[in-house]
Formats: C-alpha cells, structure tokens, sequence
C-alpha cells in the first residue's frame, strides 16, 4: 500500500527537520501547489513515492513498508492520571504497530506521536488507571475540553485543558469529587515545571 500526499508531507519534514511546503511537493511530482492540496488525503503510487524520494532527499520506507505505522513505546515512564509518577527514563522502551487508518481516523500526525501508560484516577471515569495514551506530541495548541498529557514537575499528568483569555489554561480533573482543578499562566516565568507534551488522540484500556 502506498501513503498518503499529507502521511509523505508529514514524513519528509519530519526526516528533514525543516517545513516541507506544498510548492516542493507540487516540483517534485511536476504539479502545483493547489493540485497537491487537493489530493493530500489520497495516496501516491510507487512511482510518486520514487520521485519524492529522489527530490527531497528523504527515505519513505518506515512508513510504506505496509499499512501500518510503527509508533514508540515510552515504556519506563507513566503519563499519572491523579498523584504522579516520577519519571527515571523517557527514552523508548518498544514500539507497536498502528494501522494507517486509526492515525488517520483520530487526526495523530505518526511521526510525532508516542505511546504512554498511564495510572491513576483523576481521569476517571473518562480513562482509567492502567490505560495506553496515544499522545500527539505535535498538537500542544489548547482548544477546550479536550484532553493534553502535560508535564508537571517531572511528573506527565492526563488532564484537561480550558484555554482561559488572554494567557492562562485551566487544568481540570474529570474525577471533580477528589481533584480540585487549578490555572497556569503561561506568559508569566513559572517558578515550577509545566510543559503541554501533547493532545491525547486516542485512549485504550490494558487488561491485567
């Protein structure tokens, strides 16, 4: 199977680390800009594939081996979902393979998302403890009521996020009974750690 014309995008800016723009895409296939914008859901042909290779100096083979994407296991950390887990290593301890399909259907870009477990009930009854986070690590801008790994003094947190004008989010606990929620002003020096990692796109439970 081939990949598609924004799964190529993604991946060549991603190898290049640089923005890859529609106009490079439009010279490489020998088509314009407007036309690659049309087709970006729609997947290129072996031939394409080559010619892309060829322009931009990138290498497809991690994403067109099949139609799965291969995405990182952060296996030695866990994303808390109430009382934190101190995080000793966030390096990738697996990886599982994910259908093309399911990173599509969700909106996670494959080349920047990871997998994370995560414990505790400060989530719940949304996610449970023992769950798998599917976290795009790309998509850190706040949009209401959806739900961000955040990074909170060295512990990753489930939360979700309301953006609160002009600067602040508010950080909220489904679990409202036991977990009070509370505000992080980001235009100020914070005199603690708080970083947005990335929306969670997806959430599974692992069955002990």
């Amino acid at each position: 199977m081939g990949i598609t014309v924004s799964e190529a995008i993604a991946e060549a800016t991603s190898q290049k680390k640089e923005k890859v723009t529609l106009e490079q895409f439009g010279a490489a296939l020998g088509v314009s800009k407007q036309y690659v914008g049309q087709i970006k859901n729609k997947e290129l042909n072996r031939s394409q594939i080559e010619r892309l290779e060829k322009f931009l100096k990138v290498n497809f083979t991690k994403v067109n081996n099949n139609d799965c994407v291969d995405i990182p296991v952060r296996g030695n950390l866990s994303a808390s979902l109430g009382q934190g887990i101190e995080i000793v290593d966030e390096t990738q301890t697996g990886v599982y393979s994910v259908s093309r399909k399911l990173m599509r259907d969700v909106g996670a870009n494959p080349n920047d998302t990871d997998f994370v477990p995560c414990e505790g009930d400060s989530m719940y009854p949304t996610i449970e403890g023992g769950a798998l986070l599917m976290v795009d690590r790309s998509k850190k801008e706040v949009f209401d009521g959806k739900i961000y790994c955040v990074r909170l003094n060295g512990n990753l947190i489930a939360k979700r996020l309301q953006f609160i004008p002009p600067n602040s989010v508010k950080v909220i606990s489904d679990n409202k009974e036991k977990y009070d929620p509370f505000y992080v002003d980001l235009s100020k020096v914070l005199d603690y750690d708080f970083e947005i990692i990335g929306e969670v796109k997806w959430y599974g439970a692992i069955v002990r």
